[in-house]
């Protein structure tokens, strides 16, 4: 079978990306203690470029430098000034070695509900629209999830089990395991009954507006191509969205047009700051699926007029932290499609990038069909990193497909190093160079210089 559909170059703004296949954004917990990108991070990115990806859409950087920021046990990578800065650029210059391979920052205002106080400022919870907490309801749990909390909890029930009960049912476990998890894994607790979240005020709500075009406007002086703005998944901006997150009585609650305003602040000023043609776009739940979440018809409004305001691609996810079988890890393949062709019609014809591919039929045809014009792999990426190349190649029987064992999300929830039960890489990049280290062009640079130094006199 031909795959020619998914190494067609398409443009995204005044980017050229020479395929239609892009790494989707994951964060995968490499980041030094404090923020700081660094050799795992890079050899992360380079092994998926050098496999052939036509685009990298980094992890979640965050750019909120205020205490309220809220933190995560992912600890990601941080965007808030300078100090930073040098380490984002090594990495970018490396991946744009590999065959022409382009890089978008993914960039946040923060975690809002989803994140808690920062363990340097116990006493500061995580800034959001309203002071509601998180609750995420283990019914909604696919099998990779049951597999997993079996694995840290043996005395966890089945799913099914949990999956009958009614409502009342469901509040008395669900309360009990709360007690349980307070007690033997706190970490974990955090991660499912989520902490209060401070409501933000309306001028802390404007410097993060002013801050993000800034900090977006630096990402590209440190030539990444592109910027996407990170507003899925019930974090900062999405909880602004959600009537189920956001109750403000302001400008910035309420009505639909209100709840999208810190979002299209967001991407008029940044629009305005980087000029007309850089490739700057959004990722967005195209549902959150809970009850009084924002719901598609409401999003595919947001599209309308984040292109208004100034977006020129978008990049399609669902759900959020309360429903995590939906959100980011169901146990399938090709879920997030559907939303796809909302948000293409939304945009009026704009660039849409859909994640949650394993096989390389499904994602010709996505694209072929026109419902997407990218498609993005996730944790098939970590999985096996050359996906692109052995595609390209035709050895689509070669590939390592991903078995949504959800072991990758398990052991960045309970603080242990990223690790994929089908790639033994993963995660340990930086140890196995000759694997991402010979770019093209840097080892043609790297010859010519042994060549020269050869021929220096010895002392």
């Amino acid at each position: 079978m031909s795959y020619s559909a998914l190494f067609e170059p398409i443009e995204i703004g005044n980017v050229k990306i020479k395929n239609r296949i892009a790494m989707a954004p994951m964060n995968p917990g490499l980041t030094g203690p404090n923020g700081y990108h660094w050799d795992a991070n890079t050899a992360w990115y380079a092994m998926r470029a050098r496999g052939g990806f036509g685009l990298i859409l980094t992890e979640c950087c965050v750019m909120n430098p205020h205490r309220w920021q809220g933190s995560e046990v992912l600890n990601p990578s941080l965007f808030t000034d300078y100090r930073y800065y040098r380490f984002h650029s090594e990495m970018v210059k490396l991946v744009h070695r590999y065959n022409g391979c382009k890089i978008f920052m993914q960039l946040s205002p923060g975690w809002g509900r989803q994140g808690h106080p920062h363990v340097e400022s116990p006493d500061c919870p995580a800034g959001g629209p309203s002071a509601i907490p998180l609750e995420i309801d283990m019914r909604n749990l696919t099998k990779g999830w049951e597999k997993q909390m079996k694995r840290i909890n043996p005395m966890m029930p089945d799913l099914e089990l949990i999956k009958g009960m009614n409502d009342e049912e469901y509040r008395a476990f669900s309360q009990a395991g709360r007690e349980v998890m307070a007690r033997e894994n706190p970490e974990l607790c955090h991660v499912f009954y989520g902490d209060t979240p401070r409501e933000l005020t309306v001028a802390e709500i404007v410097d993060l507006e002013d801050r993000f075009a800034l900090r977006a406007f630096d990402a590209f002086n440190l030539e990444y191509d592109g910027v996407e703005v990170h507003a899925p998944h019930g974090y900062l901006i999405h909880s602004f969205l959600s009537p189920r997150s956001n109750q403000r009585h302001d400008e910035y609650g309420g009505s639909l047009e209100n709840r999208a305003r810190f979002l299209l602040n967001i991407v008029e000023k940044t629009r305005k700051k980087i000029g007309p043609d850089k490739a700057f776009g959004v990722r967005l739940s195209g549902d959150e699926l809970m009850p009084g979440g924002i719901g598609n018809e409401e999003i595919k409004q947001v599209v309308s007029w984040c292109r208004d305001a100034g977006a020129n691609f978008f990049d399609v996810s669902q759900g959020s932290y309360e429903n995590p079988g939906a959100a980011f890890a169901p146990d399938g393949e090709n879920e997030f499609t559907r939303w796809a062709p909302g948000f293409k019609e939304a945009s009026g014809g704009l660039p849409v990038i859909t994640p949650n591919f394993v096989t390389p039929a499904v994602a010709e045809h996505a694209v072929t069909s026109g419902q997407t014009d990218m498609i993005s792999l996730g944790r098939q990426a970590i999985a096996d990193p050359f996906w692109p190349a052995k595609v390209k190649e035709g050895r689509v029987d070669d590939i390592v497909k991903c078995v949504r064992c959800q072991e990758c999300y398990m052991n960045l929830i309970i603080s242990h190093w990223l690790e994929c039960t089908m790639n033994p890489t993963a995660g340990r990049e930086k140890l196995y160079p000759e694997l991402w280290l010979d770019t093209p062009s840097l080892e043609k640079k790297v010859n010519l210089f042994k060549q020269k130094a050869s021929k220096l006199p010895q002392i």
